[in-house]
């Protein structure tokens, strides 16, 4: 009789058109007791049903000890879900949006008044959820913004003018508005009321040259005929800020604001409203990689510690090469973003001017296929642009073989034609 022998992986290379032989269900052992083989195939254990949640596909699983509970957060489909630790209860958070890629998720730790926050980073938008949200205030438009419109945040008065910004003496009462310049348009008008809110625009055109951030109200958002307010702390105390409106135009919706100590899911705004394709956790910072477009090819942005918002000034941008970058995994005390065809360690300093600080005598002239780096103990596991598997502890490794390579180029080549 013929002895064919077993092999330790799915073998089949494309180029030599060899047949298949697949190992499914099973996995290799070496064994010579069992027979007079060099090795046997064992059969896989079952897998015991956990959950079923949602109508899928399961994009994302993630839980972090220490946080929520330690419950587990799962992306099916386009919705999230939140899974009881103690009983498996599960709740529908909300809906994402319809995008069908990658998801990435972190998230940060109390921090005194600060909740924990969870960042989803699903391609499209940037998500945080926290179980303590900041109360909320939203400011709709059903036509044009007008000369004199007026809004007020809490204790803070803002004035739209189509005059100075500087005339007579704004202070931000009721009597003396600080004053914010209308534009051309409603989209103007709102961003311009969103620098003055945060005092991030340009003083003395956008807003009163004088004028100083709301000590109580972050402005979190806006678009061309809405804008979102969020009490900078979280919790209950915020719904007694006075949100009101004096324009024909313009409305609040309620008197106050709303939504403090409950559950929440909202989107972050993004600089440029570009999209989020990955996020992670280091030293109290939330590093999130943009949609690789050509004004942000390589660039990465980075939340400060107890915010939850994205400065559009605190980012950098991978050095060693112009490739794109797709992929932020914390390994050691280092973040790795990973692009096309590098993989570049950072670190974070504690320098208020130059927090982050690409980490010098570590670079690895490999890419990555976008979502696949993951951390496995005290190793970084990367799937490079050529199917290779390489394991990153101290130096590089390659953990694969031709077989499982091949399988990993064909699966390359249908997700491709998928998309």
């Amino acid at each position: 009789m013929i002895n064919i022998p077993l092999f330790s992986s799915d073998q089949y290379r494309r180029v030599l058109k060899t047949p298949a032989i697949a190992l499914k269900n099973r996995f290799y052992e070496q064994n010579p007791v069992l027979s007079g083989d060099p090795g046997a195939v064992v059969a896989r254990p079952g897998l015991r049903k956990f959950a079923q949640v949602g109508d899928g596909p399961i994009r994302k699983t993630f839980s972090s000890p220490g946080t929520f509970d330690g419950d587990l957060f799962v992306v099916s489909s386009n919705s999230l879900y939140r899974i009881s630790s103690a009983d498996l209860t599960e709740t529908d958070i909300g809906d994402l949006t319809a995008e069908l890629g990658d998801v990435s998720m972190c998230t940060t730790a109390p921090i005194e008044e600060v909740p924990a926050y969870l960042y989803i980073a699903d391609g499209g938008v940037l998500w945080v959820y926290t179980d303590n949200g900041h109360a909320l205030a939203h400011l709709t438009t059903s036509g044009a913004i007008a000369n004199n419109d007026t809004v007020r945040l809490d204790e803070v008065y803002y004035k739209w003018t189509t005059g100075s910004v500087n005339a007579g003496t704004p202070l931000g009462t009721a009597a003396n508005p600080w004053l914010v310049a209308l534009g051309a348009g409603n989209a103007a008008a709102l961003e311009n009321l969103f620098n003055a809110v945060n005092a991030s625009g340009l003083a003395g055109t956008d807003y009163t040259t004088v004028l100083t951030r709301h000590p109580l109200v972050n402005a979190i958002s806006f678009t061309i005929t809405d804008a979102y307010f969020e009490a900078v702390t979280a919790g209950t105390a915020g719904n007694a800020y006075e949100s009101t409106e004096t324009g024909a135009n313009i409305s609040f919706g309620g008197g106050t604001f709303a939504g403090g100590g409950s559950a929440s899911l909202r989107q972050v705004m993004m600089p440029d409203d570009v999209g989020a394709i990955s996020v992670a956790h280091i030293n109290s910072y939330v590093i999130v990689v943009p949609v690789q477009e050509e004004a942000t090819q390589g660039r990465f942005y980075w939340i400060e510690p107890g915010e939850n918002t994205v400065d559009p000034l605190n980012f950098a941008t991978a050095e060693r090469n112009p490739d794109g970058v797709h992929q932020v995994v914390v390994f050691g005390d280092m973040f790795w973003l990973l692009g096309e065809n590098t993989t570049e360690p950072w670190i974070t300093t504690g320098a208020p001017a130059a927090p982050m600080e690409r980490f010098r005598g570590i670079l690895f002239d490999r890419g990555s296929w976008p979502g696949t780096a993951i951390q496995v103990k005290d190793s970084l596991i990367v799937v490079d642009e050529d199917g290779g598997v390489f394991q990153i502890s101290g130096g590089q490794k390659r953990v694969s073989n031709p077989g499982i390579e091949e399988r990993i180029r064909r699966a390359k080549q249908t997700q491709a034609f998928e998309e």
